[in-house]
């Protein structure tokens, strides 16, 4: 007795034509697939549109050597199946597998569910789905960085025998083709936006391949890690060795990086001695033993420094994880970022990921992004007596960030204004509020009490930004050039630490406008005297540890010798972080001229703008 065929011939024609029509159509398009995802995406989708009988197709794309296959796209009836499904590539796996047999052999790989040993597991959740048969299609050659797999199944055992494999092959060659034309094209574009002297990607180029691939892994739900490392004290190498070393040394790190990645890493030069890898697959443990291990590499490389010395150089590293350290990739850069922060923090020549304390400098650093954009920063003015008599003689703006939830001090915020290199924009916001405060004071009262202000060095590396509040100065206590004026600058000594050239160029717009200078926390640890000789200060102002040492002997001796020093030089003492009666009048004494701290009065807001 015979059966009729699953397929008719006059069926198995219309299935043929319907096919090659989809097949012919996706090919229209190949060109404009941009990367590999791009391109082998419409052959699965054209073959599950074009046919009922075809229940599912799936593709995959990775480096030849991954352990593990998952499907990255599957689409048709039966795509829950997909879902599920893991290939393994090892030596015992590799032989049963359709798809891993395609790969090896380089040639389309046809197998029935009810027969094929490779499906033992799946077996019958593939025929739960309806699979009968499947065909596998390899992409890419063995020493290609990256091959690729469709995987087609159809409902009928023998639909690949009726229907012949030959339109499939034919849109395979084609898409190999457009295929090698988009590596060919990322290959041309990768040379144009290459670092000149690494040969590494640029910043650019390595952002650009960062969204790609955190796109690509958010859709996927495949985890990577970043890593950003920095040569440690490399200005040392610089100025030790000349730049011709320096420049070597970043070349050999880039050289090494590029040795010990794998072809599927990305890694470009992210600033001056900083670059930023990119590891796809990649758990956090994984992360960290690469980590690792381009640490000791570079620990222990000798870096030619002229024709008989050498050099030595280390890297910090930070590392973030995706997902586990953010679901964007800002989260993630930030995160690495922190991390390498704390490792140069921890002493340099290490690893690190972001602590709870870093992640909570993070959060601070958006709550601070947010207050200065909607203008919730605020001054809050402590004021500074004089000694002598109790008189309010001046007062300091201290920032505030003021929300409905309360006021926070910066003692909680200024880290992470630092880290994220925000001073500047802090510094510019509270000094423009100080001045409409001061301007309103003297247009109010005649000439006003000192106001003391807070100058980063951040701020003073931003010269548009000085050359701006000099402006507003001008503008707005101009009236009263025949009177001291009535902004005070604070800086630190931690600031310059010895390069007196470069504080007179940084502070010389406001000399010129003859702002009085004050110089904070002196005594902190940095003290030297060569800064009270150096520059035009008006005040030095004591700090609070010192200050809190005038019921020794010891410590009254210390102060009242600055104080004599100052007298003698033509300053005005002021000693910070008073708390108490007892120490005001130890201060008054030895004849400390002013003072500021709670004994006197708490920081507050001066008008409507913060909370009193």
């Amino acid at each position: 007795m015979t059966i009729a065929d699953p397929l008719a011939d006059a069926a198995v024609q219309a299935e043929r034509e319907a096919v090659t029509a989809a097949l012919l159509q996706a090919a229209a398009h190949l060109a404009e697939g941009q990367d590999a995802e791009g391109i082998l995406r419409p052959f699965c989708e054209a073959l599950v549109a074009a046919s009922r009988h075809i229940r599912l197709a799936w593709m995959w794309l990775g480096a030849p050597d991954t352990p593990i296959i998952r499907p990255i796209y599957a689409v048709g009836p039966a795509q829950d199946y997909a879902q599920a499904l893991i290939l393994g590539m090892d030596e015992a796996t590799r032989p049963l597998s359709p798809g891993l047999r395609a790969l090896a052999s380089g040639r389309p790989v046809m197998a029935t569910v009810r027969s094929d040993p490779a499906f033992a597991p799946w077996r019958a959740e593939a025929l739960r789905h309806g699979l009968e048969v499947t065909a596998s299609f390899p992409f890419g050659e063995a020493d290609d960085n990256q091959r690729g797999l469709v995987a087609i199944y159809a409902d009928q055992a023998d639909y690949f025998t009726r229907l012949g494999l030959n339109p499939f092959v034919a849109f395979q060659h084609l898409a190999q083709v457009a295929l090698t034309q988009a590596a060919l094209r990322e290959r041309l574009n990768m040379l144009a936006t290459l670092d000149c002297l690494t040969g590494l990607l640029n910043r650019g180029a390595m952002q650009a391949a960062l969204e790609r691939h955190h796109a690509r892994a958010q859709r996927q739900q495949q985890s990577y890690c970043l890593l950003l490392l920095d040569i440690d004290r490399f200005k040392l190498i610089n100025d030790g060795y000349g730049h011709v070393v320096g420049d070597g040394v970043i070349r050999d790190v880039a050289k090494i990086l590029q040795e010990l990645l794998r072809a599927e890493d990305r890694v470009g030069r992210w600033g001056g001695e900083e670059f930023l890898c990119l590891l796809p697959d990649t758990d956090c443990a994984a992360g960290s033993r690469v980590a690792e291990d381009l640490r000791a590499r570079i620990m222990g490389h000798t870096f030619p420094a002229g024709v008989v010395r050498t050099a030595r150089a280390t890297v910090s590293l930070g590392l973030a994880c995706f997902p586990t350290d953010g679901g964007n990739l800002e989260e993630l850069l930030n995160h690495a970022d922190m991390g390498l922060y704390e490792a140069k923090r921890d002493g340099r020549n290490r690893l690190a990921r972001a602590s709870d304390k870093g992640r909570g400098l993070f959060a601070t650093a958006q709550q601070l992004e947010i207050a200065l954009a909607s203008g919730q920063v605020r001054p809050a003015y402590q004021p500074i007596v004089a000694l002598a008599d109790g008189r309010v003689v001046a007062k300091e703006a201290l920032a505030r960030i003021v929300t409905v939830q309360g006021v926070l001090e910066a003692q909680y915020f200024i880290e992470a204004a630092d880290r994220f290199q925000w001073l500047h924009r802090l510094d510019h916001d509270m000094i423009c509020q100080v001045i409409e405060d001061c301007a309103a004071s003297c247009k109010a009262q005649g000439p006003a009490i000192a106001y003391f202000v807070n100058v980063s060095t951040d701020l003073l590396h931003h010269p548009d930004r000085v050359q701006e509040l000099v402006e507003r100065i001008t503008r707005t206590t101009l009236p009263y050039a025949d009177t001291d004026k009535p902004l005070v600058i604070e800086i630190t000594e931690r600031q310059f630490l010895g390069d007196f050239d470069a504080v007179r160029r940084t502070l010389a717009p406001f000399l010129a406008f003859d702002i009085r200078l004050a110089l904070d926390d002196f005594g902190s640890g940095y003290s030297s005297f060569r800064y009270l000789t150096e520059l035009p200060f008006a005040f030095v102002k004591l700090d609070h540890a010192l200050v809190n040492r005038v019921q020794t002997a010891q410590g009254r001796r210390i102060l009242r010798g600055l104080q004599d020093l100052a007298a003698d030089l033509g300053f005005r003492t002021i000693a910070e972080g008073v708390e108490d009666e007892a120490c005001a009048d130890a201060l008054a004494a030895i004849g400390i001229d002013w003072a500021q701290g709670h004994y006197f009065a708490a920081p507050r807001f001066e008008d409507a703008r913060g909370a009193r």
